[in-house]
């Protein structure tokens, strides 16, 4: 059912406008409004609509401003709300008269009020006083584009989009530059790798089910993909959608979506000129001497650095087949989406095809950053195909300490993917006596102690399957127990004896010895360390 334009002189922005003329006829019925968008409107009118226009199509043509209100009145057009000032300096007396003859309302709008301004608050009460059927598609569409032409903000268009389709609407991002938004009380879970697949090969809108975590009960949805070079950014979801209303619905979704990957696309740009700002600063600050700390802490505040926050910086490597431009920053802004989630002030970089994160530690526990890293390691694992690995310099509180970190998180997973099998995250604290090897610049006498404390074995080694290497790595290991060796490499434990003899008398250095002890155990850790180290390459 419509409702009178009296009523609709009370909503919106038609509550500053002037009825000026035709005041008899305000109980007219209002089943829509539209906007005069081109000179011959009259024949595309249906009646009962409330015509709004700054009468620009028609400003040149003096007989169309006097046939104007009379053919309206026979079209059976409601009302006219006229804008002048912009096109116009005042509505021409000849409209007026005709009004008053028809008893036509005439509508003045103030500057200050907008179409959309009097379009979407009384479109959205026509549409809840009646059911959304075929015939009322042209004026959805014209709402939305109305919505599309002026200033518009994502609540704005989600209960607009409410309104149309009067169903919950939930807009999903999976983009960290893009909220997401409801007008839903209800939670619902987050859609499926497989359902973001499925979505991407139909991208259209279609009938899925979606788990309502509120509730516990799964809900009937249609859910319009939010599609760019084909890839889904995000998805509109109406919920509680009846079957009856499905070819409306999907209408008006397919506008709505292509509307807002419009607005995606915007946004897309703005973030990507803003990483590109991002790592600009990270390469002056990570590869450039300091030459004004002032000025280099003025630039990183733009990206919300603050040595307060007292970061660690994480390095994640991955040994993927492929790489790229497009790969990375694909990863990156995931990995914003993720870290939003659980600290805002993660400050997320990329550079030489790895990707960096800058991670306040300021009033967190051990635990919760244990907690965070599991958190990130775990998403981006999804992401890549092949082995990925995290490390984590030591806290920073000063400029130089950033750089210091940042060559310690990528010692940490050179080091680290080697030496433990099991680990993915490496603390560059947790390295031990290897953090002193990495930090020795000058490798010759590195290389001397090695020789002298492992060499003569390790040539041993190449002409003889003994093993000694390995034998004096598991005797170790095993805190020195000859059983538990024995047991572990599979040999009779006299073998063993016989394999700590030969060991004695090539190298000169008895594992008993304290002094000559240490020496072995410091060699194998050279030893395990000279595998990825370039510098012994």
């Amino acid at each position: 059912m419509a409702i009178t334009l009296k009523q609709a002189l009370k909503i919106g922005g038609l509550r500053k406008c002037d009825v000026v003329a035709g005041k008899q006829g305000l109980d007219c019925q209002l089943n829509y409004v539209t906007i005069m968008e081109v000179p011959d409107i009259v024949r595309w009118l249906k009646g009962k609509e409330l015509l709004i226009t700054s009468l620009y199509p028609i400003k040149d043509d003096q007989q169309a401003i006097n046939n104007l209100v009379k053919e309206l009145h026979a079209k059976g057009t409601s009302a006219l709300a006229i804008k002048a000032h912009r096109f116009i300096e005042e509505i021409p007396q000849v409209i007026l008269e005709e009004a008053e003859k028809y008893n036509f309302p005439i509508i003045e709008i103030p500057e200050e009020v907008s179409y959309l301004d009097i379009l979407s608050p009384v479109m959205n009460v026509i549409f809840d006083e009646k059911v959304v059927i075929q015939e009322d598609l042209e004026q959805a569409y014209k709402l939305l584009d109305e919505i599309k032409l002026n200033k518009w903000t994502t609540q704005q268009f989600i209960e607009t989009l409410t309104h149309l389709m009067k169903y919950d609407i939930r807009i999903d991002s999976f983009v960290p530059y893009f909220n997401m938004t409801t007008t839903s009380e209800y939670v619902l879970a987050s859609l499926t790798d497989e359902e973001i697949r499925e979505l991407e090969i139909i991208q259209r809108p279609t009938r899925l089910s979606r788990w309502n975590e509120t509730l516990s009960v799964k809900q009937d949805c249609i859910i319009a993909p939010v599609m760019i070079e084909g890839r889904m950014f995000g998805a509109i979801t109406s919920m509680n959608v009846e079957k009856e209303f499905l070819e409306v619905d999907l209408a008006i979704l397919e506008r709505a979506t292509t509307m807002l990957s419009i607005e995606f696309m915007r946004k897309k740009a703005s973030y990507e000129l803003e990483q590109q700002y991002k790592s600009d600063f990270f390469r002056e600050l990570l590869f450039s001497p300091i030459q004004h700390e002032d000025s280099m802490l003025e630039k990183g505040r733009m990206h919300g650095f603050d040595l307060n926050k007292k970061y660690y910086f994480l390095s994640l490597q991955f040994m993927e087949s492929e790489k790229g431009i497009t790969f990375i920053a694909d990863l990156v802004s995931h990995l914003e989406l993720i870290c939003s989630k659980f600290d805002s002030n993660i400050i997320i970089g990329a550079m030489q095809n790895n990707i960096f994160l800058l991670y306040p530690s300021i009033n967190k526990t051990r635990d919760r950053m244990d907690q965070d890293f599991h958190s990130i390691y775990k998403e981006m694992k999804r992401k890549v195909s092949g082995d990925l690995y995290i490390g984590v310099g030591s806290i920073a509180t000063e400029l130089n300490d950033i750089v210091r970190g940042y060559q310690q998180a990528n010692q940490a997973v050179i080091i680290g993917r080697t030496l433990y099998d099991s680990k993915s995250i490496i603390f560059y604290q947790d390295l031990g006596f290897y953090r002193l090897l990495a930090e020795i610049k000058d490798t010759n006498e590195i290389k001397k102690f090695y020789n002298e404390s492992l060499g003569s074995l390790i040539e041993y080694d190449k002409h003889h399957d003994l093993e000694l290497v390995q034998t004096l790595q598991v005797y170790f290991k095993n805190n020195e127990s000859i059983s538990k060796t024995a047991k572990e490499l599979y040999i009779h434990i006299n073998t063993m004896k016989y394999r700590l003899q030969r060991i004695k008398v090539i190298s000169n250095l008895h594992v008993k010895n304290a002094e000559d002890k240490l020496n072995l155990q410091i060699g194998l850790k050279i030893h395990n360390f000279i595998k990825k180290d370039y510098r012994f390459r």
